[in-house]
């Protein structure tokens, strides 16, 4: 009869095995958790549209800064906003349309209110082309 040395539970050679393997499960965890928590985010961020104040900007319009402007009256925030795209019309006013409405606008096909402003979303010509001009203005 062969009789095996037994290792104590308080001997640091009987935990060295679990606690390494506690160790590796750990940090597999943390980087599932990591990879869970930011790829979402990193999706969400690829998809979510750029904002100016609370109005979302559609992916691929080209915002003039020089155009626009914003600014708190006493009856209300006015916004004015002027981009360029090559998108259609119909394009742009079905982006609007399907955005809004879960920020709490209601209308659609270029004017929509909420509370008390409006937004418009309307093509304009200038000297330099069309643009869309996106202004928010109180009722």
């Amino acid at each position: 009869m062969t009789i095996t040395p037994f290792l104590a539970p308080a001997s640091p050679r009987f935990l060295a095995l679990p606690l390494k393997r506690v160790g590796r499960v750990l940090a597999l965890v943390s980087l599932l958790v990591m990879g869970a928590v930011w790829t979402p985010l990193g999706a969400s961020a690829a998809q979510q549209d750029r904002w100016v104040g609370d109005v979302p900007i559609m992916d691929g319009l080209v915002i003039e800064p020089e155009l626009g402007f914003a600014f708190d009256s006493p009856s209300g925030r006015i916004v004015m906003i002027f981009a360029s795209n090559a998108n259609s019309s119909a394009d742009i006013i079905a982006f609007y349309d399907s955005a809004l409405p879960g920020l709490g606008w209601v209308g659609g096909n270029g004017n929509w209110e909420r509370g008390p402003e409006k937004l418009s979303v309307t093509k304009v010509k200038t000297a330099a082309g069309a643009l869309w001009k996106i202004m928010l203005r109180p009722n």
